[in-house]
């Protein structure tokens, strides 16, 4: 099976070599893995390797979990959940905590932020399919604290792929959690209200950036990209955005990111009033729809991203079908050649009646 480093433990056996740039492998199949060969694949920067279904020990290997302990009774080895979903709920949760404190009137704790945020990066790093499992993580409460979280991994994902030196990716995943740090401003009542809001109702929530900002414009401890990519996560590259209409070179490249994470994810994870939407077609209508309000690089990295995860994949369409992506173009990545389960080819570009919903495993 083939397995994120970040997910492999003590006692993995190598299922096939794993080839460097030399004629020799740089480790062989059979290998057992621990924490020194990991340190080695680290330094090469391997991603993922093949392994066996089974430890060297007998025991099954499961993905997303760690050893716990060994029972010395009778050896057996007991498992600890790892799992990502587990890990981003908890983490979510105390978020809550501190977005109700923010509510209360406590100033915002950095140092806090940093550490539900950061271990988060790391698990999620490099890992797109993870990304767009979040919706599937959400509790059905709890919405903001999520969406920041979201918002926060998404937006260091992107920032990543833009090769932002790793000092720099955090400010961004900073910037994407604060993000919506101003809503704890916002009436309780306008806030969780389920129903659509009245004109002047959206017009105090249109004001969460910039009460977001002043929350955290005399902090010293983070940068004023951080501080300006909250002010601007609602603007937009033709000026068609709030709470500034502020438009093309004045927005700050951490505020141009956050903006297309904050949208992508909002339409992609469920809302107390609507369940997610398909990520292809969120990618669709960010492209085509909303072509000109965001900044192209950043579009390229999601494009990139999907085509990824698309290809050779088995996918479930909107009418229910099931098919296995053989071609996918750079150029649309969520409109690939699909061969069905019937053995027919179908090209998704020439049917723009269907889209991709999920891919399966």
């Amino acid at each position: 099976m083939r397995t994120g480093l970040e997910q492999i433990i003590d006692g993995c056996v190598l299922s096939e070599d794993i080839n460097g740039k030399s004629k020799e492998p740089l480790m062989k199949k059979e290998t057992v893995m621990d924490e020194e060969k990991l340190e080695v694949l680290r330094a090469f920067m391997v991603k993922e390797i093949e392994v066996e279904p089974y430890l060297i020990s007998g025991e099954p290997f499961k993905p997303g979990y760690k050893i716990k302990k060994k029972n010395e009774a009778d050896g057996r080895i007991e498992m600890e959940t790892t799992d990502i979903s587990i890990q981003f709920k908890k983490q979510a949760e105390q978020f809550e905590r501190m977005f109700n404190s923010w509510q209360s009137g406590v100033s915002i704790d950095i140092p806090k932020v940093r550490e539900i945020v950061l271990p988060l990066i790391d698990l999620f790093k490099d890992q797109p399919k993870e990304l767009l499992n979040i919706p599937n993580y959400y509790t059905g409460k709890d919405y903001i604290a999520q969406h920041c979280l979201a918002v926060s991994l998404m937006s260091s994902y992107i920032a990543n792929q833009l090769n932002f030196p790793s000092g720099e990716i955090n400010q961004i995943a900073l910037a994407g959690a604060l993000s919506d740090c101003g809503m704890s401003k916002i009436q309780p009542s306008v806030l969780l209200k389920r129903l659509a809001l009245t004109d002047k109702e959206f017009a105090e929530i249109k004001q969460h950036s910039i009460q977001g900002y002043k929350m955290i414009k005399d902090i010293a401890v983070i940068k004023e990209g951080v501080k300006v990519g909250v002010l601007q996560h609602h603007e937009r590259m033709d000026g068609s955005g709030y709470p500034l209409g502020v438009k093309g070179d004045q927005l700050h490249p951490y505020g141009k990111i956050v903006a297309l994470a904050d949208t992508f994810m909002a339409m992609i994870c469920p809302r107390p009033y609507r369940n997610g939407l398909s990520p292809f077609k969120v990618f669709e209508e960010i492209k085509h729809d909303s072509f000109g309000k965001f900044d192209l690089t950043a579009v390229n990295v999601l494009s990139k991203m999907l085509a990824r995860i698309l290809n050779g994949s088995h996918v479930k369409l909107s009418d229910g079908t099931i098919g296995e992506v053989i071609f996918t173009d750079s150029q649309k990545p969520v409109r690939p050649i699909i061969r069905l389960e019937s053995n027919q080819i179908l090209q998704l570009e020439k049917r723009i009646d269907l889209y991709i919903v999920e891919t399966l495993l």
